[in-house]
């Protein structure tokens, strides 16, 4: 039994297996890793998935629905996933539970910071300023020690990839995000 099988499946909630397909389809497009500028390691691709789930949520929280029961969904459905892939790993039952909470703080840490780079209303300006503060961020998230920088260029690129999503994102209806039509590049 894992940490977070404690939380029953919201009934009242839609089915977000679909949704949340796609939003792992995206995170985990090849270019992003290897050339791109996310590391090809498990800290990168939850980074990768952490900052896509919370551009889902922003489109969400423009509708007024992303603390209900279908952000609430998606959130524990991330962690649910997050559970698994460690003890997939081999982590033992004792240390999944504290790497969850370490990875929850990680993600509302990760969120606030977005939000700040993005501002509060979605989707963000497309702006030098605003691809600026969000590639401030993503080197920072994705590369935490100092000596260890990604190429700006790539996190430029990686900057403007995600500011695109987040204007796609706004096109997409609730129906379109639970049906798994996410991202037009995933649909």
């Amino acid at each position: 039994m894992g940490l977070l099988d404690f939380l029953s499946l919201n009934k009242n909630a839609p089915d977000l297996a679909p949704a949340y397909t796609a939003i792992m389809a995206q995170a985990r497009k090849p270019d992003h890793y290897g050339a791109g500028a996310v590391p090809d390691s498990f800290d990168g691709r939850f980074d990768m998935l952490a900052v896509h789930v919370h551009l889902v949520l922003r489109r969400l929280r423009s509708d007024g629905v992303a603390r209900d029961d279908i952000g609430q969904a998606l959130f524990d459905m991330f962690f649910r996933d997050m559970d698994q892939a460690m003890r997939e790993a081999g982590v033992g039952d004792l240390g999944v539970g504290k790497k969850i909470r370490k990875m929850a703080q990680a993600f509302y840490g990760r969120a606030a910071a977005y939000d700040e780079a993005l501002g509060k209303a979605a989707p963000a300006s497309d702006d030098a300023a605003t691809r600026k503060a969000l590639s401030a961020v993503l080197q920072r998230n994705l590369y935490p020690d100092a000596d260890d920088a990604a190429d700006s260029e790539k996190l430029n690129i990686l900057a403007e990839d995600l500011l695109k999503l987040e204007s796609e994102l706004a096109d997409r209806t609730l129906e379109d995000i639970l049906a798994g039509q996410v991202f037009k590049a995933a649909s």
